[in-house]
């Protein structure tokens, strides 16, 4: 997938200002993308519609992720040199096949503590120091020892700073974190382990691991985290998510009765809590 001069124009305005009118974005592919993966969110007033940026850093793992692109404002001022070749322009964005294939393609992992993990059949020590993880490509095969609880981790962020929430986690077990994408779905369906999804406090949140990790799990053994507070968490959570969310996701329902009963408090209190709220915030659990 190549990224045009214009939508990088258009990503870089929007990280410049913040917001940008939903009527300047014209790629919808991507605008969906963006919207799926908690980057950005739409903001109805009226008849006015505008993009808002909610995580720089997960664009930029996205724009690395699907395009290559380590600096925006390098690709960019390639592609407006006219003297530039177009090798050298490859050389800030990536986007070869060579590229997705054998370097983006896999699973990030984290762990607040050390635990041994196969890859390959040799036994390594996973234990990610602060704003870290480890890139495990996706033509690596994963062992995990039976009793470690594979934690799917929503939002990047969370992810690189897991050690600033172990006070979320009282399971006993050993825990591996795992970035949420498409390799870990891979993963999912074909690992025993038991499961617990940690991600964003919403209908989104909720609608992912209904019908995006539940289907792919070979087993029944798998929850969606909820902190002890969840009710009072939600008191500081807003309402503009909320109620995007809702249009999205008007009829989303659940069979597990925790999970329906935290279905009819996001309807009651009418909010929406990214997970990032959790990081650092070293609440009563």
């Amino acid at each position: 997938m190549k990224l045009t001069l214009s939508l990088a124009k258009k990503i870089s305005k929007l990280v410049e200002e913040k917001s940008l009118n939903n009527s300047e974005f014209k790629n919808t592919k991507v605008l969906k993308e963006l919207i799926d993966y908690g980057i950005i969110h739409l903001q109805v007033k009226g008849q006015k519609t505008k993009i808002l940026l909610l995580s720089l850093s997960k664009l930029e793992l996205y724009l690395y992720q699907v395009y290559g692109i380590e600096s925006l404002d390098n690709f960019i001022n390639e592609a407006l040199n006219p003297l530039k070749s177009r090798a050298g322009i490859s050389q800030v964005s990536s986007d070869t096949k060579n590229f997705h294939t054998e370097v983006q393609a896999g699973m990030y992992l984290a762990s607040y503590e050390a635990i041994n993990i196969d890859i390959n059949g040799t036994n390594y020590l996973l234990n990610t120091p602060y704003m870290s993880t480890f890139f495990l490509h996706k033509n690596a095969k994963l062992k995990l020892h039976k009793d470690i609880l594979v934690v799917g981790v929503e939002n990047f962020e969370n992810l690189s700073s897991i050690s600033k929430q172990a006070y979320l986690f009282k399971d006993s077990r050993k825990k591996v974190f795992i970035y949420r994408n498409k390799y870990l779905r891979e993963f999912l369906s074909s690992c025993f382990n038991d499961y617990l999804h940690f991600g964003d406090f919403d209908l989104a949140g909720v609608n992912i691991y209904l019908n995006e990790i539940v289907p792919r799990l070979p087993h029944e053994r798998h929850n969606f985290f909820l902190p002890n507070n969840i009710s009072e968490l939600l008191d500081k959570a807003n309402a503009q998510d909320y109620f995007l969310h809702l249009k999205r996701f008007p009829n989303l329902k659940a069979k597990a009765p925790y999970l329906k009963d935290f279905i009819a408090l996001l309807h009651q209190k009418k909010r929406s809590l990214h997970q990032e709220f959790l990081i650092n915030k070293s609440f009563n659990l």
